[in-house]
């Protein structure tokens, strides 16, 4: 048995050296120099290229090198197939910290701020507390569940939506069509950490910026695929949206002569939201590894059906 290491190939390196560490018995093998494909069993992935899985005849488990799985095309993959993804405490901290950097950022007008230094104008404008700002949570998986009970606990008024009612104390959990728009309505801030599924697909639309209050600022650190970009521009320009915080992109880098470049409305971030620390989450795949050598359940399963 071997495992196949497919991503960036610095990233691999370093994943080489890390699991090695543990698994030194064990060939790991950074794609496409793979000296015998049909003894990789195991692939660890980061945004493969599209057949990936189909170099492999005895592959068993797609290990995603993050949280998310929908670079991994979980739409394609055959049945019999075991995918997993990484759920690490620091993923989740990071990202909570990324999150209240932009509310803290907006709520205290420094975008503003920056602006009116370039002309020396003096204006102290109005801003709102944590304890009268309301934020709207849209997923509330691993990640998205911490980030809502971490802005809860600095004092925030915090409701969520998800695919089924989730039970985090304090944090009003709603879900459906009907709960969608009850759960936009008068938030000061919407963040979406929705997995990327064929239901949650555009799901930051027109529609759904119609629902926000006048003035709502968006934070998008989901996926790019979630945005329907034109929307969000129409939705700046009718003042539907405020500001839009976004670190994911429908494609990455974002193009030189793409729009969002030139609005004022739209602080863009690389997709640096949450990455995956290879120290703190390379256990997780030596786990997974000898528990596929040895039958055991895998960590971190993700429901092919479900995509999550």
């Amino acid at each position: 048995m071997s495992i196949a290491l497919i991503l960036n190939r610095s990233r691999a390196e370093e994943w080489k050296v890390e699991i090695n560490t543990y698994l030194p018995e064990v060939k790991v093998e950074i794609f496409p120099d793979i000296e015998n494909y049909s003894e990789v069993e195991f692939a660890l992935c980061w945004k493969p290229e599209a057949d990936y899985y189909t170099y492999f005849p005895n592959l068993k488990v797609v290990q995603s090198g993050g949280a998310g799985i929908d670079h991994l095309l979980p739409q394609n993959i055959p049945s019999h197939l075991h995918i997993c993804r990484i759920i690490d405490p620091m993923l989740k901290s990071d990202m909570f910290e990324h999150v209240l950097t932009c509310v803290m950022h907006s709520m205290k007008n420094f975008s503003t701020y920056i602006d009116e230094k370039e002309s020396k104008h003096w204006r102290p404008l109005l801003y709102k507390s944590i304890g009268e700002t309301t934020i709207t949570v849209l997923g509330l998986g691993e990640i998205g569940g911490y980030v809502a009970e971490q802005l809860l606990r600095l004092g925030f008024q915090v409701k969520g939506w998800s695919n089924s009612t989730k039970n985090f104390p304090g944090v009003t959990s709603l879900t459906g069509a009907a709960g969608l728009g009850l759960a936009v309505e008068n938030a000061d801030f919407l963040v979406n950490i929705l997995p990327l599924t064929d239901a949650t697909y555009g799901i930051l639309d027109r529609n759904l910026f119609n629902l926000c209050a006048k003035g709502t600022v968006l934070i998008n650190v989901g996926r790019g695929d979630h945005l329907v970009e034109n929307d969000l521009l129409h939705a700046i320009a009718e003042k539907n949206i405020a500001e839009a915080y976004l670190d994911v992109f429908h494609q990455e880098p974002l193009s030189q002569d793409h729009p969002f470049w030139d609005c004022p409305a739209i602080i863009i971030t690389p997709h640096v939201a949450s990455r995956t620390n290879i120290g703190s989450s390379v256990l997780q795949v030596v786990d997974n590894y000898c528990r596929m050598a040895d039958g055991r359940p895998l960590l971190n399963e993700v429901s092919l059906e479900k995509g999550y």
